[in-house]
């Protein structure tokens, strides 16, 4: 009678570990994600510094995409 029940933790705790797994992988996607928003920010930040130091007058462009 101990045999059922021993499959059943079994089954049970390799169900949990997969979850955990799948979990993690989830939790480091999106502290990559966040990273990378993190430096897209500071770089948006950095820009928008050196651009209001301009002079209004100066005259600036925008890449629009490859040539």
């Amino acid at each position: 009678m101990a045999a059922p029940v021993d499959l059943e933790l079994k089954k049970a705790f390799a169900e949990l570990q997969s979850k955990v797994l799948d979990t993690q992988q989830k939790v480091k996607l999106a502290d990559l994600q966040i990273e990378q928003l993190n430096r897209t920010k500071k770089h948006a930040h950095l820009t928008d510094g050196e651009i209001s130091t301009m002079p209004e007058e100066a005259r600036m462009y925008e890449g629009v995409g490859r040539m």
